[in-house]
This record gives structure tokens, C-alpha cells and sequence, in this order.
């Protein structure tokens, strides 16, 4: 234990060394300003990171006008451009490559300062939450086998509404955030496309004058998608069953109450036994694709580095076979 915490400390004062080198490069700059903005810093990192002051805008949940001040003012205080501009492009010049090594650095030690009760062997909570229809055993699997090859984060998972979980994410309750995308939402990485279909057991025989629907609640972006398209298609329908989670879905359609709509990667093969799709079937209307993106909140380098690999491995579709006891350490945040 003494060696883990000596190695610990090796690696805190190496981090503040880097910090004190910054801050002395920086002072001998005679267009150098004493202090620098923390928020221009990481309103410069994020626009690096993501190419564009929008989409560091949306991350930062500030305006797009926001993050060019505090840039432009970044920029002023280091007497160079940390950007080349075009009209489509935006992308780091000669000097803002140098510097973000350096911002980096500084965010980092800001993150380490402003907590008084930081530990030396203190596990930092990694807080991720995934819509309710984007999880799937997959993303368990990765994020299982994540949790053990990095010990110092204590993962946290949490299932939801993308609306509840974007709030959340906006106020800076979570790191990580899967959620299909919203038209509203722009930003984040897209990790994967999902494709949905209209699935229902042979027990359910014949379904009626009106639809008997399967979904989740009255706020589920999906619930409200397909209601207006069976609307727009002049499909009656009414609610056989609604609540209780995606297990309970799946469990209800293959009990015969009714069709759910679903994406279909979250059937398993046992699943896909009873279920089937009956779209073409009950000349049901198509539902569009779409896209899984990942928001997050990460500032410090083991954080960025789990969001990295996590997002790699989701986009790569990599399946390890672990089962999906990762929910046991699910933890409610928002």
C-alpha cells in the first residue's frame, strides 16, 4: 500500500511540475497576461478536440458566441492564432498545436487544485448513463471488460430517458452520455446506427380494428415517434401495455399483448424465437434509423482515455461474451 501511494504522489508532483513549467513558459511570454482564463482553456481545448465552435459550444452547453470570446480573447492574451479559420474548416495552426499539450497540463492540475480532498489512492467515479433503447448486451460487455483494465475509475451505469439523461449531461450531473440522437441535439461521436422494426408473437393472432402498442412511457422519443406515424398513416391503434423498462417490452410482446416497436439488435437469439417482424405484415409504416451517439463531459486524461477506448469499441462492434452482470453497479444520478 506505502508503494502505491509513494507512486501516487510521484505522479501528482510530475503533474505539477509539468503545471509550474506551463505557468513559467507563459510568464516569461512578453504578450503573456500573469493569469489565464480556465474556461478560455478548455473552451480551446474542446473546439481542438472537435473541430468546429459549435459542436464545443453544445459539449460546453454554452452559445457557439460564448466560446469564440473566450478563444479570441485566449488568442489575444498569447499574442498568436490558435486556429486557422475557413468557412467549412477550423483546425489547429503551428502554435495552438504547441499549446495544447499545455492546456491540457493546466486543466489537469486546475481539476487536481480545486479539490482540497483529493486522496492519493481514491477511486474517481465515472458516471455513464445509456437510453433505454440503446442498451444492449454489447455495450455491457465492453463496458464490463473496461471496468477491469481500468482500476482507477469506479464506473457507474445508469439506464434512462435520452431526455432525462441529456439534462443531466447539460448539468454536468454525468460523464458519459449514449443516447439515440436528438433533432434538437447536435454534437457528440456516432457510434453506431441502429435500424427498428415492429415485432410480435404468434400468440397475439389478429390485432383488431385498432393496433394493441407496446412501448415504454408517454416521454420515450421513440413512443412519441411511432404514435405520429401510425397517426400520419392513419393507423388506430391504443396502448396494450406501456411502462416498465425494455426487458418488460420484450416480455409483454412475447407474452401476446401486443406489437413493439424495437431496435433490432436488442432481441437476443432466444428472443428472435417468438418474436418476429410483422411490419410488412400489418402494412405498418417504416421507422426511420437512427443514429447512437456518445456526449461526455471528460476532462481529466484517464477519463478521455475509458471515453476513447469505449468509443472505439462500440464503433467496432466488439463482443466479448461477459454476461451482463455489469447492471448490478448500476447507480442513479440523475
Amino acid at each position: 500500500m506505502l508503494c502505491i501511494n509513494l507512486f501516487s504522489i510521484f505522479n501528482k508532483l510530475k503533474i505539477m511540475l509539468q503545471f509550474v513549467n506551463v505557468i513559467l513558459e507563459m510568464m516569461n511570454s512578453d504578450t503573456m497576461a500573469l493569469y489565464l482564463d480556465i474556461h478560455a482553456v478548455e473552451a480551446f481545448v474542446k473546439v481542438a478536440e472537435l473541430n468546429s465552435f459549435t459542436l464545443a459550444a453544445e459539449s460546453l452547453c454554452v452559445t457557439q458566441s460564448g466560446v469564440t470570446v473566450k478563444v479570441q480573447r485566449l488568442e489575444k492574451h498569447l499574442g498568436c492564432s490558435l486556429f486557422h479559420r475557413t468557412p467549412r474548416h477550423v483546425y489547429l495552426s503551428p502554435e495552438g498545436k504547441e499549446f495544447l499539450f499545455k492546456a491540457r497540463v493546466l486543466l489537469e492540475a486546475h481539476r487536481q487544485a480545486i479539490n482540497p480532498y483529493f486522496e492519493c489512492n481514491e477511486l474517481k467515479e465515472l458516471t455513464i448513463c445509456i437510453g433505454e433503447h440503446v442498451i444492449n448486451e454489447n455495450i455491457l460487455d465492453i463496458l464490463n471488460n473496461l471496468k477491469n483494465e481500468f482500476k482507477s475509475l469506479r464506473v457507474n451505469i445508469n439506464v434512462n430517458m435520452s431526455e432525462k439523461i441529456l439534462y443531466c449531461l447539460e448539468n454536468k450531473k454525468i460523464d458519459i452520455a449514449i443516447v439515440s440522437q436528438d433533432g434538437d441535439k447536435r454534437g457528440g461521436e456516432t457510434v453506431r446506427k441502429d435500424t427498428y422494426s415492429w415485432y410480435a408473437s404468434e400468440l397475439l393472432f389478429e390485432t383488431g380494428p385498432a393496433l394493441p402498442l407496446i412501448t415504454l412511457h408517454d416521454s420515450c422519443r421513440l413512443c412519441q415517434l411511432v404514435i405520429e406515424l401510425l397517426t400520419e398513416h392513419h393507423v388506430k391503434w391504443y396502448h396494450s401495455f406501456q411502462g416498465g423498462g425494455l426487458h418488460a417490452m420484450i416480455t409483454a410482446a412475447k407474452s401476446g399483448l401486443g406489437v413493439v416497436p424495437l431496435p433490432d439488435n436488442a432481441l437476443s437469439p432466444e428472443d428472435r424465437q417468438v418474436l418476429k417482424n410483422v411490419g410488412d405484415t400489418l402494412n405498418l409504416p417504416c421507422i426511420p434509423d437512427a443514429n447512437i451517439v456518445i456526449y461526455n463531459n471528460c476532462l481529466d486524461q484517464q477519463s478521455r482515455l475509458f471515453l476513447k477506448k469505449l468509443t472505439q469499441l462500440i464503433q467496432n462492434n466488439v463482443f466479448s461474451g461477459i454476461n451482463s452482470q455489469v447492471l448490478e453497479n448500476t447507480l442513479n444520478v440523475c
